[in-house]
């Protein structure tokens, strides 16, 4: 019997699928049994070396539903692939097993006024190719829009650029619908509508395979890219918090950065005076003047103005991928010695706390702000830069913005249940796992509390 690390039957899985694309060339596995985890020192330790054993490539959703299907009937674990951009271990393969690649899947299934469903494995930016011309357009997106697929970032994304406006995810109407297939030896196909979403959504494709999207729209805006300098930190930091309150400006994107961190941006060297902190923003274009308003009473002065580039020109490079995680990734590609955390800060008390973590952590937390909308009010969270020491730093740091109020998603573990608060969807999760899971085949060890029945 060929082996996976949980013992499943691999010749067997084969022979069964005969006749959908597989991959099993090592180097190719495992290529794509990776996402960015390597972010964090922690995880790198963890899961450098783990990887699938094979790759299954479906054409269309039938074949997705025979790969699940001989996964269960052969005890093979088997994890869904998007786009591959999580940043914490999301899709890594902890037990070896298939790989299941949604790249195939990106049929639009309709397209209507406000709203869109499109099969999983579509890109973000050809789903906006797509929608555009028809004068719609994603609510958010993740800085990682022209890599991400739309089922992986249900799965496992949070908010994004578009957040400013539009808030989080898990907000209703940002996804009315999925249509999600189980594990089992002859797989289901459930339609999850309203609240039955979070069954899915943010659980990293262990409580089933999600082959369809449906997704909330608004409509097209001409953006443009702008950046802001400010001579101090917290002034930038009032002019977010207030940005995101000016309900006359349409914004898309609105992040604040300590001085630090600009000249880790070589692409923004022209954009970034030396010493000053930045804001980073994507604003409706009949919407300059009120801006440089806005940001004058708050001592800030526009660096720069431009229409943001076509995401569809690989030599074009938009303002948001130097936001959200972007951030982490462009300073990295200078300095090795850091890493990053996620932090929410308490809704009313944000800025007082962002204020006292700054004084105290100075450019050892380097603070990188993302204004969103959350539970209906304008909060920051924040995606920091940190100088990598020990873990028991890390923890200390972790502590500390607890105990000022902070939620913490730790993105240096990938177990589910160590992302914040989120019990009551968990519970709905878990209990959806095990019915739609029976065999705990669906990206093993990603849920704690899961067992088998």
């Amino acid at each position: 019997m060929d082996g996976t690390g949980s013992g499943g039957d691999l010749a067997g899985l084969k022979r069964a699928l005969a006749g959908i694309e597989l991959i099993d060339d090592p180097q190719i596995v495992r290529l794509k049994s990776r996402d960015f985890f390597w972010y964090s020192p922690i995880l790198k330790a963890e899961l450098n070396k783990k990887s699938a054993d094979l790759v299954a490539v479906p054409k269309d959703q039938d074949e997705a539903l025979r790969v699940l299907g001989a996964c269960a009937q052969f005890r093979v674990p088997v994890v869904p692939r998007g786009g591959a951009t999580g940043n914490y271990g999301q899709l890594v393969p902890l037990h070896g097993g298939v790989m299941l690649a949604t790249d195939r899947l990106d049929r639009t299934v309709s397209l209507k006024p406000g709203i869109g469903r499109f099969e999983a494995g579509v890109t973000l930016v050809e789903l906006d190719r797509r929608a555009r011309p028809t004068g719609w357009e994603l609510r958010m997106h993740p800085s990682t829009k022209r890599q991400s697929a739309l089922g992986g970032y249900v799965a496992g994304g949070a908010a994004g650029v578009g957040s400013a406006m539009h808030g989080q995810l898990r907000d209703w109407g940002a996804i009315p619908a999925l249509k999600v297939a189980t594990c089992e030896p002859v797989p289901r196909v459930l339609e999850l509508r309203g609240r039955e979403v979070a069954k899915a959504t943010h659980a990293y494709g262990t409580t089933g395979a999600i082959l369809e999207v449906e997704i909330g729209l608004v409509p097209v805006w001409p953006w443009c890219d702008a950046t802001v300098a400010f001579d101090d930190f917290m002034d930038a930091a009032r002019f977010g918090q207030a940005l995101g309150e000016a309900d006359g400006i349409v914004k898309k994107q609105i992040a604040i950065v300590a001085s630090s961190i600009p000249p880790m941006f070589k692409g923004l060297k022209d954009e970034c005076p030396p010493g000053k902190a930045m804001a980073f923003l994507m604003i409706a274009a009949g919407d300059r003047a009120p801006l440089e308003a806005l940001a004058a009473d708050h001592g800030g002065t526009l660096t720069s103005w431009r229409p943001t580039p076509d995401e569809t020109d690989p030599a074009q490079t938009p303002l948001y991928e130097y936001c959200w995680n972007h951030t982490t990734l462009q300073c990295l590609k200078t300095d090795k010695g850091v890493t990053y955390l996620q932090t929410v800060f308490p809704i009313g008390r944000n800025l007082e706390v962002v204020e006292a973590m700054h004084a105290k952590y100075g450019d050892e937390v380097m603070l990188h702000l993302e204004f969103q909308r959350r539970f209906g009010r304008v909060n920051c969270s924040a995606l920091q830069v940190v100088r990598w020491t020990t873990a028991e730093r890390l923890y200390e740091i972790i502590r500390d913005h607890e105990a000022a109020g902070c939620v913490i998603p730790n993105p240096h573990t990938y177990v589910l249940e160590d992302k914040g608060p989120k019990v009551i969807a968990q519970d709905h999760q878990l209990e959806f796992k095990r019915a739609a899971d029976p065999f705990g085949l669906l990206n093993p060890g990603k849920m704690r509390r899961w067992s088998a029945a």
